[in-house]
């Protein structure tokens, strides 16, 4: 039921970010862009006011490191939009050379994201609630296949499941109203994917990257958004799997200790 709500998201610039806003837009919600660049902020949205001129599309520079441009995306999301009843957080990047930043943009910014979202909409505040979706990868839940190849985007992508499960705990989420969940995609095909030395310099590991990815089908942008969209009102706390194809999304079990026997 998104119909006249409005949802924010982070990334809106790049090619899911793009998908899921004309998704959006489709079912009668209006939409808020941050992103890095204001260029491409731009054009995406001059190319979705020609698709949809009577809903609502506003864009904001944000780079999700800095919890004062947080705050001021925000802010200007309600001015000019409205408030948001979804926060979709999307942004993130990779390249293991750069694994600082890596963890800054990928689990800072998603950490500052949610906090942002919990301050204005927590009903502990006289907020009326909502939705935050995380973006975690299928690096995000296992550390079978290629995932060693990079070891901090995969850490990374760890974090932002762990802050899922921790955030969307009924414990905050009856204290808050704020529903927290997230998806596990596999490799969407985006200009985001861009070269294995994108991922990683290290030679070997681009090679065990190709290899892994040889053969697979890759999610496009709109299945992937369609399959996003449709787990906007699931339980706070789950992270559903998506993969390509028929299969629909699938609520990953957290994983439970063992309990010894005590003879």
């Amino acid at each position: 039921h998104i119909s006249g709500k409005v949802v924010m998201l982070t990334g809106g610039a790049g090619g899911l970010g793009r998908a899921l806003a004309d998704l959006v837009l489709t079912r009668g919600g209006d939409v808020f862009l941050c992103d890095t660049s204001e260029d491409e902020l731009n054009k995406v949205k001059e190319t979705l006011e020609k698709k949809h001129p009577d809903r609502k599309i506003g864009v904001s520079i944000l780079d999700v490191r800095h919890k004062a441009e947080w705050e001021n995306a925000w802010e200007a999301c309600e001015n000019n939009v409205g408030m948001p009843a979804v926060l979709v957080n999307i942004a993130g990047i990779k390249g293991e050379q750069n694994w600082e930043n890596v963890y800054d943009v990928n689990l800072k910014g998603v950490h500052l994201g949610i906090e942002t979202a919990v301050s204005h909409l927590s009903r502990e505040k006289g907020g009326p609630g909502g939705i935050v979706i995380n973006i975690s990868s299928t690096c995000g839940v296992t550390c079978q296949g290629d995932m060693f190849a990079t070891p901090a985007y995969t850490a990374s992508k760890h974090a932002v499941t762990a802050l899922t499960r921790t955030f969307g705990h009924k414990f905050w989420f009856e204290k808050t109203g704020v529903s927290v969940a997230a998806v596990a995609p596999y490799y969407i095909a985006t200009p985001f994917l861009g070269d294995w030395a994108d991922w990683t310099d290290d030679p070997r590991a681009q090679i065990e990257l190709k290899k892994s990815a040889e053969g697979k089908n890759f999610l496009n942008p709109d299945e992937a958004a369609l399959k996003i969209f449709n787990i906007f009102n699931s339980q706070s706390g789950s992270v559903w799997l998506l993969r390509p194809g028929m299969m629909p999304p699938f609520n990953i079990p957290d994983y439970r200790l063992p309990q010894p026997k005590i003879l």
